[in-house]
């Protein structure tokens, strides 16, 4: 038998063990609640407002909106909210294309200026499939010094836009190359425009957007009254501002359109299901001849897997879709700031979808991050500094020693401890101001001269900026 105390014991043990719930595992959290957590740091910072869907076969496994549409009238993002897009629209434009060549009415090797007439001589060799593939030599317009100050607030027609280069020398001979152009997409639109007799926005709805279901994509014109629309906001000096809008020809088939979640998952599913395109332009769509892009598609592979993908970045807005078409598998984030790391996140849930270690697959170039090297105010009476050390920056402050950044974005870095940073960046790619995330507390500024940090910081100054 048991001695008294023993028994005593054994009794409260097993009244514990028999209270509902004692001495049992945490329930398992939900796959929803599991990319909720990954998603809410960014969210909680502001470094991250928008919507992310995650969905397989069409069923939506995760679907969710953070931070405000509209940050003027505090309104609230929600699953329904329309984006911009900005490049997913490239994969709209190609499925225009390649309808109009089922139709017979264009062949993706016509030379571009047999349905454009007025072309320069030397765009001659340029056919249909260089401009969707990007092999086409065009200069892209963005790259245009004037393209942020006046282009991008004044064109009023897509050709009005490509004209704009007809004076530039090509990049290389066309098919000889690939480099990424918004140009080419663009006078994709203006073809489409010319053999339908229809504006771009309505030739994307009749041959694509309405055999796919799709109701809430459709023209970004920011002087259009659209219903449910995010405006977009960009940072500058530390603070939040609106960002310009940008007129809708001059993006046009590279960036013009708006969508939502929802709409974006059923444009997967209308494509592999073939109710948009035959299976043999959708082949086309996605062959890969040799640079890892098809015909508004990015072509790799992630986690082990065929991963079709585009990403897209149009001020004030953020976006990307994931495909995983052997697994039926989408993941869409849209994003109304600059600094959603849009492909950071997507990648983040695909590793959570598939468990699989994460590998999100970001560089930023050495000469972006000397350009983000530098003091920036964080308050009254103190600063974080940014230096390099080889491909890293390293981010300094009062409280903050040495954290090592590692990048999530080509302006949003992250340290080991979760500490985030993300810079304010000028169209030119000057950085002129700062948020940092640390421990759950979040600050931000202007980007200031060493005098005036030595001013604010006085004897700290030295611990911000170690030799």
């Amino acid at each position: 038998m048991p001695k008294p105390r023993r028994r005593i014991a054994l009794s409260l043990l097993l009244l514990v063990l028999a209270r509902p719930g004692a001495a049992q595992a945490e329930p398992a959290l939900s796959f929803a609640e599991r990319a909720d957590a990954l998603v809410q740091p960014y969210a909680r910072a502001g470094i991250f407002s928008g919507a992310v869907i995650v969905a397989r076969d069409g069923v939506v496994l995760f679907r969710r909106a953070y931070g405000a549409a509209n940050r003027e009238w505090s309104v609230a993002n929600t699953p329904h909210t329309r984006f911009r897009i900005a490049s997913l629209t490239k994969q709209f434009t190609a499925a225009a294309i390649l309808t109009l060549q089922e139709a017979g009415r264009l062949s993706l090797d016509d030379p571009a200026a047999r349905h454009m007439p007025g072309l320069p001589p030397g765009w001659g060799a340029i056919t249909l499939r260089m401009l969707l593939d990007h092999t086409s030599g065009l200069p892209n317009v963005k790259a245009l010094p004037d393209y942020p100050t006046a282009i991008a607030r004044t064109a009023r027609t897509p050709m009005q836009v490509v004209a704009r280069l007809f004076a530039e020398n090509l990049l290389f001979p066309p098919g000889r190359g690939q480099e990424y152009s918004n140009t080419g997409y663009i006078l994709l639109a203006a073809i489409v425009e010319r053999i339908t007799g229809l504006g771009f926005a309505d030739a994307v709805r009749t041959l694509v957007l309405r055999p796919a279901g799709l109701t809430a994509t459709g023209d970004a014109d920011p002087e259009r009254v659209l219903p449910q629309r995010a405006s977009g906001y960009h940072r500058a000096d530390g603070t939040w501002r609106n960002a310009p809008p940008v007129v809708a020809a001059a993006v046009a088939g590279a960036g013009g359109l708006v969508s939502t979640l929802d709409d974006l998952v059923a444009w997967d599913r209308a494509l592999l299901s073939g109710r948009v395109l035959a299976p043999a332009s959708l082949a086309t769509m996605v062959e890969d001849r040799g640079y890892g892009y098809g015909l508004g598609w990015y072509l790799g592979r992630a986690y082990g897997q065929r991963l079709w993908s585009h990403g897209g970045f149009l001020d004030g807005f953020a976006a990307i879709k994931d495909t995983y078409p052997d697994l039926g598998l989408t993941i869409v984030v849209l994003g109304n700031t600059e600094t959603t790391p849009a492909q950071t996140l997507s990648r983040r849930l695909g590793a959570l979808a598939l468990g699989q270690p994460e590998a999100t697959g970001i560089t930023v170039p050495s000469n972006v991050l000397d350009r983000y090297v530098g003091i920036y105010r964080t308050g009254p009476r103190t600063a974080v500094a940014l230096t390099r050390n080889g491909d890293r920056l390293v981010a300094r402050g009062i409280g903050l020693p040495g954290l090592v950044l590692t990048p999530e974005s080509d302006r949003v870095f992250v340290a080991e401890d979760g500490s985030r940073v993300a810079l304010d960046i000028e169209s030119d790619g000057r950085a002129t101001g700062l948020l940092v995330d640390a421990g759950g507390v979040t600050a931000s500024g202007p980007r200031i001269d060493a005098r005036t940090a030595r001013r604010i910081l006085a004897r700290r100054f030295a611990r911000l900026t170690p030799r």
